[in-house]
């Protein structure tokens, strides 16, 4: 008789014929869970570096000149002996880590900004005020009614205009 010539179970198992068969499975699964391991720390590194709530300001080039007349001004100045942010405004001391100073100063700016009917406010800043003292200050602007907030800048004496 004639032999069809068929291939023993053990060679059509491939590579599975080597190793316990427990890990078999194991053997399969376990690159998955590396990609989705390797897209969950991705997930999580890119969440943390990319999301940050604040406030957007678009910064004009070095060279321009933008200005709006207003009578809203705020000083704000920082206090290195106490730590405080201090802003003032309508001969009014506001403290910008003090909640209740806060809601307060937005209130009276809120208030100012319905009589007056002005969107602008007109904020003077010392160049050793923090970024998060000055995105505090807009945001809480924003919120009482603003659509404008200028930071000044100080203007040279090569300009004719006192320093």
């Amino acid at each position: 008789m004639k032999t069809w010539s068929w291939r023993s179970p053990a060679v059509l198992q491939g590579i599975w014929q080597f190793g316990p068969a427990w890990l078999r499975p194991m053997a399969v699964v376990v690159p998955w869970i590396t990609v989705f391991l390797l897209l969950l720390m991705i997930h999580m590194i890119g969440g943390t570096m990319t999301a940050a709530e604040g406030v957007v300001f678009s910064l004009p080039a070095d060279n321009m000149q933008d200005g709006e007349p207003t009578s809203l001004v705020a000083l704000v100045m920082p206090m290195k002996t106490s730590g405080e942010t201090y802003v003032f405004f309508d001969d009014a001391r506001y403290s910008l880590r003090n909640e209740a100073s806060l809601a307060a100063f937005g209130e009276h700016l809120a208030n100012r900004v319905s009589k007056a009917n002005e969107h602008t406010l007109l904020v003077l800043a010392d160049r050793s005020t923090t970024c998060d003292d000055l995105t505090m200050l807009a945001a809480v602007s924003k919120r009482s009614g603003l659509s404008k907030v200028l930071f000044a800048n100080r203007r040279s004496k090569a300009e004719g205009r006192v320093e």
